[in-house]
């Protein structure tokens, strides 16, 4: 088994990256604001409206559709309830994904 320590990561393959949040319920709010203080590129979505949307912005994020964050962003965390994820990506998420360029 091969161990792996904060050394071991190069995190600067992230800096010029749009990390997109989507959903910040709990693991959203935690990741999302971790990110962004770590000076790295966020863009959240959040349903307009739900209490969630609003602590985004009372957090200083501008929420946006899971379309737009799918259009714009080039690492995606779908942070949704379980229930929700298919819908969330099939009605949305799949709207604004670009292909990858890898």
């Amino acid at each position: 088994m091969n161990m792996y320590y904060d050394k071991d990561a190069d995190m600067s393959i992230l800096k010029d990256k749009t990390i997109g949040i989507i959903g910040f319920g709990s693991q959203g709010h935690a990741q999302g604001q971790n990110l962004r203080d770590s000076g790295y590129n966020v863009i959240v979505a959040e349903v307009e409206g739900t209490d969630n949307y609003k602590l985004a912005v009372e957090v200083g994020f501008k929420p946006v559709s899971a379309a737009e964050v799918a259009e714009n962003a080039d690492i995606i965390q779908i942070l949704v309830p379980d229930q929700v994820q298919s819908k969330v990506y099939y009605n949305e998420v799949i709207k604004g994904l670009k292909t990858c360029p890898y």
